[in-house]
């Protein structure tokens, strides 16, 4: 049953059906009906929609010409975040300078949080040009949160490494 495929459709070029003579110009009529452009039935549906955007974009336009006090109420909450965030800070960091004795260990976070705070001041500025970007914002809490949690971490690895200081000397 094994036969060289190049052979294999030499014994059936005799039983190949030949196309009819006017196949090619019924075939282009047919193709020349498919292809006439239809009228899309959404053309007013779409004209609707982009009017929509317009009148939605020109009253958000007018609208917040109108609503001058809206981003001093921003400010205003944004201030009282940091003044939250920041006392919450210094009393982590008053207590972790408290349980610490590792003065490279103070440097080394203090260096840290300085970083973080002189990020926390360029985006400050940011937000004092651009007031209603939603990113600025947090990524200003964002930064307050990072420090925050940095020396809620640090203030628990000491106590743990105080605790296992007071269990070792006890077994000694």
């Amino acid at each position: 049953m094994k036969r060289d495929i190049r052979y294999l459709f030499n014994d059936e070029d005799d039983n190949l059906k030949q196309l009819p003579d006017n196949h090619r110009a019924e075939f282009m009529t047919q193709l020349k009906k498919q292809s006439k452009p239809k009228r899309k039935p959404f053309v007013w549906l779409s004209v609707a929609a982009i009017l929509l955007i317009a009148l939605t974009v020109g009253f958000n336009v007018f609208n917040t010409d109108i609503d001058t006090n809206k981003p001093e109420a921003i400010i205003a909450q944004v201030e009282s975040i940091e003044a939250e965030y920041l006392a919450n800070i210094e009393t982590e960091w008053q207590n972790f300078i408290a349980l610490t004795e590792d003065e490279k260990l103070v440097k080394r976070f203090r260096k840290k949080l300085d970083e973080l705070d002189s990020d926390y001041q360029e985006i400050s500025v940011q937000f004092k040009n651009d007031s209603n970007n939603i990113l600025v914002i947090e990524a200003l809490v964002d930064n307050l949160q990072t420090r925050l949690q940095i020396l809620k971490d640090i203030q628990k690895h000491i106590k743990i490494l105080n605790q296992n200081n007071e269990q070792h000397e006890n077994t000694i």
